[in-house]
């Protein structure tokens, strides 16, 4: 086969090797793949005006050749600039010597150019990663049980977030520092806190979320005891259950430290 040009299939595109010596396997291995997936390879020949299709050792074909010709032959024929080459599926070898003839005929309004459906699904399944929820809520805010408890720990969050600021106010004004800063983040708080308590009451499902902006709203005035309150109220609002666990913890120790003394 003089003048041959090989081609192959490799993750979804075609390979072309032109003027060069090697045959498939010699190539093959030449880019690093695995020689035990060589057979699995759709691999072909374009001469004599046909582009022929075929794998495995006796150049034969099935239905996963019959499907690279009709989606990749508009891609071999663009990267030779032939538009006219026929387009065959395997090769009947009779023999050292004997003339190499295509057995099976593509015709031309088979060929689609268009990757098959399963192609694209596997394709699909690899691209997209997989992800949860940035946050995760297991708190259940239907259940009465938990607004009523929701409720008042809203409540006690934000008497103390009012009653942590005072200190800090009253510093300032003998500073004669400006406050207006903390004024605007207490505000914030209290609005947020508020709508909280509203949204529990209300049964509106968007209250945990005014919930976690509160406890952001705590945390971001980088004052201990604020940062302290913030992540405790921030833990409560994602998972009450954590949050009942830390008090009971708490109420251990202080029970232990009580005993002893």
């Amino acid at each position: 086969m003089n003048n041959r040009i090989l081609f192959m299939i490799i993750g979804n595109e075609v390979k072309t090797l032109i003027n060069d010596s090697r045959d498939h396997r010699e190539w093959y291995l030449s880019l690093g793949l695995d020689p035990n997936l060589f057979d699995t390879i759709v691999r072909g020949y374009v001469l004599d005006g046909k582009i022929i299709f075929f794998k495995g050792p006796t150049y034969s074909y099935d239905e996963e050749v019959i499907k690279a010709a009709r989606v990749y032959t508009p891609s071999i024929r663009a990267i030779l600039n032939q538009a006219n080459l026929e387009v065959y599926c395997g090769i009947l070898f009779e023999g050292v010597g004997s003339k190499w003839e295509p057995i099976l005929k593509i015709n031309e309004n088979e060929i689609t150019g268009i990757v098959p459906s399963e192609v694209k699904e596997e394709k699909v399944k690899k691209e997209v990663v997989e992800t949860g929820p940035f946050l995760e809520f297991k708190n259940n805010s239907s259940d009465p049980n938990f607004i009523k408890t929701a409720t008042i720990v809203t409540i006690v969050v934000l008497v103390l977030a009012i009653l942590i600021k005072i200190p800090l106010f009253q510093k300032q004004q003998l500073l004669h520092a400006d406050n207006f800063t903390d004024i605007i983040f207490c505000f914030i708080q209290v609005i947020l806190l508020g709508f909280t308590i509203y949204g529990y009451q209300k049964k509106i499902p968007s209250a945990k979320y005014m919930g976690v902006a509160a406890s952001v709203a705590i945390i971001i005035t980088l004052d201990f005891l604020d940062v302290v309150l913030g992540i405790l109220y921030f833990v409560f609002s994602v998972d009450q259950g954590y949050f009942i666990k830390f008090i009971h913890m708490i109420n251990n120790l202080i029970g232990k430290v009580t005993k002893k003394g």
